[in-house]
């Protein structure tokens, strides 16, 4: 089982240029294929503007958008020239009122939707919403590339954030095809609930799920004994050499994640190996 229809929407050139990269690699290692949105923005809000002059701001600003988003459909058709796995590449031009609605149509039908890191240095409000238009506006999972990442292959030694959550089982079915071609998996829980029904044998239930699909699977449970859960977990994959991170994301409201924190949120900023997430 692998991912056979990569997606990706492309924003900028060199912001985007790892996960695009990775998302490349990937479509080649599956022989997939790939279909690339190249985004041309226009961020006018027209409900904002006086009614007589809506039209013409809407006519310069649409220009514009066209203008970017077939440049980057130029420059996406080049580094794909040579690629040897079927591509496809469309220019997507998006006002402000549907921008993660229209990202969500276009990407539904991916088995895997590829995004840069959405937050930290280069990172832009549309990485935000192209990665929350993939998550809540689709099932497919959803592969955060870190800006530095490089040298893309198979996952090897994946590690899989275990909390119990529909959230979390559900990135991990979606994670089947990359944990099934693993060398070695790793499931952590952090501070496991003392009065969860699993208490007895903490991810024995998920562990059992996994080793029915071929994937053996071992448990570490950790203490909290860094600030947050994110900290603790990436200490955890930079000791052992994971190359990958499986996790549900959101479990509590993105508002109240963006208000308080929250370990989706800290793991998207501070993560320097690729997420895979579903919510």
């Amino acid at each position: 089982m692998v991912y056979r229809t990569i997606n990706f929407v492309l924003t900028d050139e060199e912001s985007d240029l790892a996960a695009f990269n990775a998302a490349i690699a990937l479509a080649e290692h599956s022989n997939g294929h790939l279909d690339v949105f190249c985004l041309g923005y226009d961020p006018v809000r027209y409900d904002m503007v006086p009614m007589g002059s809506a039209p013409a701001l809407s006519l310069m600003a649409t220009g514009d958008a066209q203008i970017a988003a077939d440049r980057l459909a130029k420059w996406a058709e080049e580094r794909l020239r040579n690629e040897t796995f079927a591509s496809s590449v469309r220019p997507l031009v998006i006002n402000s009122v549907g921008l993660e609605s229209t990202i969500a149509r276009v990407v539904r039908f991916a088995d895997l939707v590829v995004v840069p890191q959405p937050y930290g240095n280069a990172a832009t409000q549309l990485n935000v919403s192209v990665l929350e238009a993939a998550l809540f506006g689709t099932s497919a999972p959803v592969l955060v590339v870190p800006k530095d990442a490089e040298n893309f292959c198979a996952f090897e030694n994946p590690l899989v954030m275990w909390n119990e959550s529909p959230e979390s089982l559900g990135a991990i079915r979606n994670a089947l095809p990359v944990l099934e071609s693993a060398d070695r998996t790793q499931i952590v829980m952090v501070d496991p609930p003392s009065h969860s029904p699993d208490r007895s044998d903490p991810g024995g239930a998920v562990t059992l799920m996994l080793s029915r699909h071929g994937i053996t699977a071992e448990v570490s449970i950790l203490s909290k004994t860094l600030p947050t859960v994110a900290d603790v977990i990436n200490r955890y994959a930079n000791d052992h050499e994971n190359d990958l991170i499986v996790m549900g994301a959101y479990g509590h409201s993105r508002f109240r994640e963006a208000l308080i924190g929250g370990a989706t949120r800290d793991m998207l900023e501070k993560s320097e190996v690729p997420i895979m997430m579903s919510h």
